[in-house]
């Protein structure tokens, strides 16, 4: 299903045409909202086809003090034209989201389109939109699985993004569409097999940044033991083959950025008591390009959830990866990523949410063809915290606050930012 409102920390959709968009316009939808709030009964007759499909509209109000990233060490007059680097943005969204369930089977999904307009840097203005659709199929007792499609278009991160000693104000719209299929075999009351196959296809607008567009291929087969009581522990292996259909021009040379990648891993989701679970992937990746083998890279892999939950009131969420990414917008390589994470949510009321994060990555930046030719290696440190609070007087009506403050700093000229955003949304469904 698609997310239910409003935007986090970085900022990933909008563009196209129209001028700016002043307050004035989110004011109807926030009252409207705040009426429904006072007037409606919470009954289930909002729910439309026995709360199997939801409409939904909202707008949110979002100021983003830092939007192009630009470092401390530059001056925004000269790379924006301007001494502000901020700017108040307003999202229009609406779309349908559907649960359905027929006989055995299920089809869930949804599709938004977010109409965004700035109020000072309006080529940054984008109709975007995101989608999808998965079918949870079931034959028999023993065999299920997942068919799945996404689609969306949403404007690039800058933060990754550095162009001529600083970083880019150039906008690029992002394509973004998956494919898949799973299928789980109970083959013993104990042993489940688990297979997927998926296709990742990543588009970008802007003709520099083409070098990036990337088709990747993959498989994955694990094997697991599961216990009397569901929890699960297993083997994984799992084989990627990337194709960069546009070449990288590299000091004198045309450079064929493909590579096949494989990622062996122990697996296991397991309830430790009735108020926490645990979801851990350890393991080693391995790369390998189809030029420069220089830069292939092989090591050790982790990603941990742990989810407690003591009271039915309050969640926490932590985190640890140490991964390497799919995909990169700021080089054609990919980026060791160390990090951690904290996320609590504290239901006060029934209409009353808090929720908040604590966030430290490190990323270091391998594989790119120019490192290899002698530019200087980059490692980025960032830290984060957020806090969101919502309020649902009604069923049908959330308003929601959010505040996110970033840090980067960079072993690159120009690569440290910071950014402070904040947001205030409204969102009715149907």
């Amino acid at each position: 299903m698609l997310p239910k409102a409003g935007i986090r920390g970085e900022r990933q959709g909008g563009a196209g045409g129209g001028s700016p968009r002043r307050a004035g316009s989110w004011l109807p939808i926030l009252s409207a909202a705040i009426l429904l709030g006072g007037l409606t009964p919470a009954t289930d007759a909002n729910a439309l086809w026995g709360d199997r499909l939801e409409l939904f509209v909202s707008e949110a109000v979002i100021h983003d003090d830092n939007v192009f990233r630009i470092s401390s060490q530059s001056d925004p007059a000269a790379v924006l034209g301007s001494p502000s680097k901020g700017d108040t943005y307003h999202t229009t969204s609406f779309g349908v989201n559907f649960d359905v369930p027929v006989s055995r089977q299920r089809f869930q999904g949804g599709l938004a389109w977010n109409d965004t307009r700035y109020d000072r840097f309006t080529f940054l203005d984008l109709t975007s939109h995101a989608g999808q659709a998965v079918w949870l199929w079931q034959v028999g007792d023993d065999l299920s699985g997942k068919l799945g499609y996404m689609d969306s278009l949403a404007l690039a991160s800058f933060a990754n993004v550095q162009s001529g000693g600083g970083q880019s104000v150039v906008p690029n719209a992002l394509t973004t569409q998956q494919a898949f299929f799973n299928a789980g075999y109970r083959v013993t009351p104990r042993w489940e097999l688990r297979g997927e196959v998926s296709r990742l296809e990543q588009s970008n607008e802007v003709p520099e940044r083409r070098v990036n567009d990337v088709i990747i291929d993959g498989g994955e087969l694990t094997v697991s033991y599961v216990t009397p009581a569901k929890n699960k522990i297993g083997f994984s292996v799992r084989l990627d083959e990337a194709r960069y259909p546009t070449p990288q021009v590299a000091g004198a040379s045309l450079i064929d950025n493909a590579y096949r990648q494989q990622i062996i891993a122990a697996v296991t989701d397991w309830s430790l008591t009735g108020h926490s679970h645990f979801i851990a992937r350890a393991g080693r990746v391995s790369r390998s390009y189809e030029q420069l083998p220089q830069r292939d890279f092989e090591g050790p892999t982790l990603n941990v959830t742990y989810d407690w939950n003591p009271t039915g009131n309050f969640t926490l969420t932590a985190l640890a990866v140490r991964e390497i990414s799919t995909t990169e917008e700021v080089n054609v390589g990919f980026v060791v990523v160390r990090g951690a994470a904290l996320r609590p949510t504290l239901r006060l009321t029934e209409k009353i949410r808090i929720s908040g994060a604590l966030e430290y990555s490190e990323r270091d930046y391998r594989g790119d063809p120019a490192l290899v030719l002698g530019t200087v290696a980059r490692i980025d440190e960032v830290r984060a915290a957020g806090v969101t609070a919502s309020y649902r007087p009604v069923r049908p009506v959330t308003l929601e606050a959010a505040f996110r403050r970033e840090t980067r700093s960079s072993t690159v000229a120009f690569g440290d930012y910071v950014t402070n955003i904040a947001s205030v949304t409204a969102r009715i469904g149907f």
